[in-house]
C-alpha cells in the first residue's frame, strides 16, 4: 500500500528558546533569527501586505564542491530533490527500492565495460541491455510523476522552482500562510529521505540540457572556455552543468553519497519572508527540522586562487558571430576592494549612458554590445568586459577600443555626476528588494551563505554608497590591467556547431529554465 500522506495536522505550540532567538530589522520589517541545535538556521521576515509567505532554503553546496570525474553532480542533484520519498512520489516504496538498486548494479556494469574499451569476456551486453529497460519499465510502475509540485499546486503554491550555482543550491516556494505547516512536512522529508528514482533518465535530461546551452549555444560555449582559463586553483572552473564525459557516468550511488555529504541542517539557511508570526512558525520548525542528523564534521577546502602572472587568451571556433570576452581576475564576495569595482563596472559598462555603450555603440559604432561589471563568488572573482563587434569591425578593433576606454578611466578620474548616478542606482535597488517576497528571501538566504550574515544586505548598500572617485581609479589602476585578464574570443567558422543537433529537453513542471 502506498504510505499516506496527512495534509492536516494540528499544531501544539510549544513555548520558543529565547537564546536561541534573536530580532533585528530590515528596510524597517522585523526578523527573527533562530538556529536549531542540528545547526541548521532560519531568518523569519514578517511582512504583513498579504495573507502568503515565501520559504527559500540554501544549501552551500555546488559546483565548487564538485570532486574531478563527478562535475555536474550538484546540479542533478537538485533535479533529483523534486521526485519524491517514500512518502510522496511512489505508490509502492518497499517493492521499488530493491528494482532502483539492481538498475544501480547494471549501469555500473555498462560504465565498467565502457570504460574498458572492450566487451568483457562473458558479458552478454544485448541481455543486459534489455534486464535494464525491463526493469526501468517496471519501476515507472510505482512513480506517481510530480507528487510534490501537485501537491503545491493544490494547496495555492506558487514558484515552486530551484537554481544551482558555483557556490550554491536552493528551492524556493510561495504559499498561503495557514499553509506552513505543509511546507515543513514536505520540505523536512525531502531532507530527511529522498529517493532518487528516474536517476539515469534524469541524466540524460541534463544531458541534453547541456548541450541545449553549452555545446550548441556560442556564449554558453565561449563562457565555458573562459573560465576554464581564468580559474587555476579554484574549482570554478568546473561548469554548473558538468563536462560530458562525467554526465555520462555519473551513478546513483555517487548521487547520494554527495547528498548525505552536503544536503545536511548545519550546511543550510532558511529564510521565510510573509505573514508570520515567529511564536507560532518556530516550534513548527523544531517540529520537522529539529531531528534532522547533521552529519560527521567534513573538513571544507579554504580554496584561494594564485595571483595571476600574465595574460592569458583562448580561441572559440564557432559558426555564429563574433564575440570578445575580458575576465579580470577580482577578489572573492566581500573584500573591500569589491565595492569600488561594482561602481567602476556601473560606470563602465552598465545602461546606455554607461562609457562603453557611449563610446563603443554609438560614438564609435564597432560594437552592438558592449557591457561590463563584476562577478564576485565565495573563493574568488572576476571583472568581466564583454562586446560583440558590429560589422566589418573585427575582434581586434573591439579590444582596441575597450582598451582606450579603460586607460582612461584608470588615469582620469571619474567624475562626481557618475558617482551620484551609481549612488541612486544603489537606492532603487534597495526599493526594488522589496518587490516579492520571494526576491527578498532569496536575497538574505544568498548573503548568509556567501557571508555568514544577512545583514550584509544592509551594510553592502552603505558601502557602495561610500565608495569615493579616488577609489574608483586604485582599482581600476590595480586591478584592469592585461597581466590580470583572460581573453576568450570567439571566431565565427563555417559549418555545424556540433556533431549532430540538439534533442528536444524535457522539462518538468518546476523548471522554468
Amino acid at each position: 500500500m502506498r504510505p499516506v500522506l496527512s495534509m492536516v495536522i494540528f499544531l501544539f505550540l510549544l513555548p520558543v528558546n529565547a537564546e536561541s532567538a534573536s530580532a533585528a530589522d530590515i528596510y524597517g520589517l522585523p526578523v527573527t533569527e533562530y538556529n536549531l541545535r542540528n545547526g541548521m538556521r532560519f531568518v523569519i521576515v514578517e511582512r504583513r501586505e498579504s495573507p502568503t509567505f515565501s520559504a527559500v532554503i540554501r544549501f552551500k553546496v555546488g559546483s565548487v564542491n564538485e570532486s574531478p570525474g563527478q562535475t555536474g553532480m550538484a546540479h542533478l542533484l537538485e533535479h533529483m530533490m523534486f521526485k519524491g520519498t517514500d512518502r510522496f512520489g511512489t505508490t509502492d516504496p518497499v517493492h521499488e527500492h530493491p528494482i532502483l538498486q539492481r538498475i544501480d548494479a547494471l549501469q555500473l556494469q555498462l560504465q565498467v565495460a565502457r570504460s574498458s574499451g572492450q566487451r568483457q569476456i562473458g558479458l552478454d551486453m544485448g541481455a543486459l541491455n534489455r534486464e535494464l529497460a525491463g526493469l526501468e519499465q517496471e519501476a515507472k510502475r510505482f512513480i506517481i510523476r510530480n507528487e510534490l509540485w501537485d501537491i503545491y499546486r493544490r494547496n495555492g503554491g506558487t514558484g515552486l522552482n530551484a537554481s544551482t550555482s558555483r557556490d550554491g543550491t536552493q528551492y524556493f516556494v510561495s504559499l498561503p500562510k495557514n499553509r506552513l505547516e505543509l511546507w515543513a512536512l514536505l520540505e523536512s522529508d525531502r531532507i530527511r529521505n529522498p529517493v532518487f528514482r528516474e536517476f539515469y533518465t534524469e541524466r540524460a535530461v541534463v544531458q541534453e540540457e547541456r548541450r541545449e546551452r553549452v555545446d550548441t549555444n556560442p556564449r554558453g560555449q565561449l563562457m565555458e572556455a573562459a573560465l576554464a582559463t581564468a580559474f587555476t586553483a579554484v574549482p570554478y572552473r568546473h561548469p554548473v552543468l558538468g563536462w560530458p564525459g562525467d554526465l555520462e557516468n555519473l551513478l546513483r550511488p555517487q548521487a547520494e553519497a554527495y547528498f548525505r555529504q552536503f544536503y545536511a541542517p548545519n550546511n543550510a539557511v532558511v529564510v521565510l519572508v510573509g505573514d508570520l508570526t515567529p511564536s507560532e512558525v518556530i516550534p513548527i520548525l523544531e517540529r520537522y527540522f529539529g531531528d534532522l542528523p547533521p552529519p560527521a564534521a567534513a573538513l571544507m577546502p579554504a580554496y584561494q586562487e594564485p595571483a595571476q602572472q600574465g595574460e592569458r587568451r583562448v580561441r572559440v571556433d564557432f559558426p555564429a558571430e563574433p564575440q570578445l570576452m575580458l575576465l579580470y581576475q577580482a577578489p572573492p564576495v566581500g573584500d573591500p576592494d569589491s565595492y569600488p569595482l561594482s561602481v567602476l563596472g556601473s560606470i563602465l559598462g552598465e545602461g546606455r549612458s554607461s562609457r562603453l555603450y557611449q563610446k563603443l555603440i554609438l560614438e564609435k559604432q564597432v560594437a552592438t554590445r558592449a557591457e561590463s561589471g563584476p562577478w564576485f563568488l565565495k573563493y574568488a572573482g572576476l571583472f568581466l568586459v564583454q562586446a560583440t563587434p558590429r560589422s566589418p569591425h573585427t575582434l581586434a578593433d573591439v579590444e582596441a577600443a575597450i582598451d582606450e576606454e579603460l586607460r582612461r578611466i584608470r588615469t582620469d578620474p571619474v567624475s562626481p555626476q557618475e558617482l551620484l548616478k551609481v549612488r541612486n542606482q544603489v537606492e532603487a535597488e534597495a526599493v526594488n528588494r522589496l518587490a516579492s517576497n520571494a526576491g527578498l528571501a532569496a536575497e538574505l538566504a544568498n548573503a548568509w551563505a556567501l557571508r555568514g550574515d544577512w545583514r550584509s544586505v544592509i551594510t553592502d548598500r552603505e558601502k557602495l554608497k561610500a565608495v569615493t572617485v579616488e577609489q574608483v581609479q586604485d582599482v581600476a589602476r590595480r586591478y584592469l590591467i592585461p597581466s590580470r585578464r583572460t581573453v576568450a574570443s570567439l571566431v565565427r567558422t563555417e559549418g555545424d556547431a556540433t556533431p549532430s543537433a540538439p534533442r528536444s529537453v524535457t522539462r518538468q513542471p518546476w523548471e522554468q529554465n
